[in-house]
């Protein structure tokens, strides 16, 4: 099986490469991810300009990677259709640090790589943890492990592709719960714009900060927004649409799976702590 992965924080972040370690066993592991972080940029492609690869140093040995001039999704395409020698059978895009939840997705970098995946017909999951230490958890690599042997398995037995999204709570909030199915919150956006003159030029920063919460996100426990306050891993299946949930088919097993892990985890953890 081969296994793509991408992010939207560049080839170098050490959160890809947690990601690298949890799953090398499960195939041919390659990475192909942007030179420099591109949050925010969404799905977006470089369809106007000639793009850059430049093949770097893993760290991990006996998987290829490249460095992308471009966005997620120019590296998911490139992966897939330039880059990779065969077919590739599952993407993952992460580890993101820093949730991608509710109305976030529309410009996530993490959630475009693997929708971009999803379009070209390939298994795809946007991972995401709630701050970087996270990534380098043994639950979350061994959830993270878990899920991508699901979706591998499903794809092997011809079910329909798939695309979710994947939201771990800060682990410093409490232990994880399990894992749940949720649809996609809403956030209220306060975009800001600075400015800057200089003789006859003036510039220009947008600045996203963090948007508030919807108070009926914060309350309702369908959403992931409520999952991540209330220390639940979160899968939102996804779609071309970014449309509603569903608790058939594969994702509902796949939070069985999750839910599983997670617990099983925490539960050895405990008995080592008492033990």
């Amino acid at each position: 099986m081969r296994i793509l992965i991408s992010n939207d924080d560049g080839a170098f972040n050490p959160a890809l490469w947690a990601m690298v370690e949890a799953v090398k066993d499960l195939g041919d592991v390659m990475v192909v991810a942007p030179d420099r972080d591109r949050s925010g940029v969404g799905a977006g492609l470089t369809l106007n300009d000639p793009v850059r690869v430049k093949s770097i140093i893993s760290p991990v040995p006996g998987v290829q990677a490249w460095a992308v001039e471009g966005t997620p999704g120019d590296s998911v395409i490139l992966g897939l259709k330039q880059l990779s020698e065969e077919p590739v059978d599952l993407l993952l895009s992460g580890i993101n640090t820093g949730n991608n939840i509710g109305t976030d997705l529309i410009v996530s970098g993490t959630v475009g790589a693997a929708l971009q995946g999803f379009l070209n017909g390939t298994a795809s999951a946007a991972i995401s943890v709630g701050i970087a230490g996270d990534a380098e958890s043994p639950m979350v690599g061994a959830a993270i492990h878990d899920l991508a042997e699901s979706m591998l398995e499903h794809v092997t037995a011809g079910g329909p592709t798939p695309f979710v999204n994947v939201n771990f709570p800060r682990i410093s909030d409490g232990p994880y719960r399990g894992a749940m199915l949720t649809g996609l919150g809403k956030r209220i956006v306060a975009d800001t714009v600075e400015t800057q003159t200089r003789g006859y030029r003036t510039m220009y920063w947008i600045q996203r900060r963090a948007s508030a919460l919807d108070d009926r996100s914060r309350m309702d426990p369908g959403t992931d927004i409520w999952a991540m306050r209330h220390n639940w891993v979160s899968v939102t299946p996804l779609g071309a649409e970014l449309t509603g949930v569903s608790v058939d088919g594969f994702a509902a097993r796949l939070v069985e799976v999750l839910d599983r892990s997670v617990k099983d985890h925490a539960g050895r953890h405990a008995d080592e702590a008492a033990g």
